[in-house]
């Protein structure tokens, strides 16, 4: 794997991470919604974060006839003021700003799209509670599903009523299987992410890892899963494992567990996600433990820079990266230019491809219909997102796409690699 030096500022570059420590730049506020869901911080309880802003369509879109007629639906419970709302915010935000951009260049088939969303606060009766009751005002043609713990309730919802919907940010490939055949995954897969980490790794020369892993969500036990399967198919040597609980706040057991492993591994590996992250790195760093860490997509989020010089060195895997010249670039600039605020994830990439992809997916089926969607959805090749290529996989409805690597040095993200790992182990 070829090794790219190109290095981007995080608090220099005008389009990526402008926002504080821990706290989202404002994303547009869909027009349904009487009040703006706000993202949760390390410092401030949720209600205290920044309101957030209307999305403005670009000039290009904004000179095009508008689209009129009865709308194309999506609807959106997503988290937005819990742990998942770094995820879910982005989503929406990304999302919106396509469906502002799609209807001020003329709608999809002539009908304009209108982007339905509720806060369901990670809670799973509340969010089944608002998914349903947006359904039962009819007329909805997709859903995009929460990141969040709700997203098999909602997708068993969706499914009975043959109403196609996505994993949102939701990249464990088990999600579609379990969901049923009305789910899709139109994100990079987590079987991807484990391999290219693993390959990574051992390109690095590292020949023994420890895992850490969290049984609580597919996304924290299955990438471990198939991480250790790809590091031992290409020879290396797993040598344990601890366990954690999302969002615990406090990983001082499992930090005097790895200090005190009779021998220190070559290289550390963990799906743990932000905000326990700089917290879990902090710790482990103040214990005296050096060893390399590498981690997954949802470590790539502003805060993570909070923790200084104890994330210094630690490579993770993403999306998509935004460098000068290319796609997500471009967007972001583009986003900015219409909304006032930057971008400060490479989510809002996601909202805003899945969007575009659902246009897509219309546009081949030449109808709106749910079942529609489906089979249009099932015939998406070669899409090109500001994310990067899609080719969704009709058999398995999980999208195929390249994983990036980003490794924070000198206190900046650099971009590694973003490539299709040689080994890509069974989900």
């Amino acid at each position: 794997m070829k090794k790219v030096e190109w290095k981007i500022g995080v608090l220099a570059l005008v389009l990526l991470f402008v926002a504080a420590a821990c706290q989202s730049a404002p994303t547009p506020a869909p027009a349904t919604e009487e009040a703006a869901a706000v993202e949760p911080t390390e410092a401030a309880p949720a209600e205290e974060a920044a309101p957030i802003e209307e999305a403005a369509p670009t000039e290009e879109a904004a000179e095009a006839e508008a689209a009129s007629g009865e709308p194309i639906k999506i609807a959106y419970v997503g988290d937005f003021s819990d742990v998942y709302s770094f995820y879910d915010l982005p989503v929406r935000g990304g999302a919106q700003f396509a469906v502002d951009e799609i209807n001020a260049a003329g709608g999809v088939l002539g009908a304009p799209l209108e982007l339905i969303t509720k806060d369901g606060k990670n809670d799973q009766a509340l969010s089944i509670q608002l998914l349903e009751e947006i359904l039962g005002e009819g007329g909805v043609s997709y859903i995009i599903g929460t990141t969040g713990d709700p997203f098999l309730a909602q997708a068993t919802v969706a499914c009975s009523q043959g109403i196609p919907i996505s994993t949102g940010d939701g990249t464990a490939p088990t999600l579609v299987g379990d969901a049923g055949d009305c789910a899709f995954q139109l994100v990079m897969s987590d079987t991807i992410q484990g391999a290219l980490a693993a390959q990574y790794a051992y390109e690095q020369g590292y020949r023994t890892a420890f895992v850490i892993r969290s049984t609580e969500i597919p996304y924290t036990d299955k990438m471990i899963d198939y991480f250790s399967e790809s590091f031992e198919h290409l020879g290396g040597q797993v040598i344990g494992e601890e366990q954690y609980r999302i969002d615990a706040g406090d990983y001082s057991a499992l930090v005097t567990a790895i200090a005190g492993l009779p021998e220190q591994p070559d290289v550390l590996f963990t799906a743990m996600f932000i905000p326990d992250t700089p917290i879990f790195v902090r710790q482990l760093r103040a214990a005296g433990v050096e060893t390399p860490l590498i981690s997954t997509d949802g470590n790539h989020d502003a805060s993570l820079l909070d923790a200084g010089e104890a994330v210094e060195g630690m490579v993770f895997t993403t999306h998509a990266f935004p460098s000068e010249g290319n796609a997500l670039a471009d967007f972001f600039a583009k986003y900015e230019a219409g909304t006032g605020a930057a971008p400060d994830s490479v989510v809002y990439g996601v909202g805003y491809d899945e969007i575009y992809m659902v246009k897509n997916a219309i546009e081949t089926a030449g109808s709106a219909d749910p079942a529609a969607i489906i089979e249009g959805l099932k015939q998406i090749a070669n899409f090109e997102g500001v994310t990067g290529a899609m080719t969704v996989n009709p058999d398995t409805r999980r999208a195929d796409k390249a994983v990036t690597l980003v490794k924070v040095e000198n206190g900046e993200l650099v971009f590694v690699d973003q490539v299709l790992p040689d080994y890509i182990p069974e989900p």
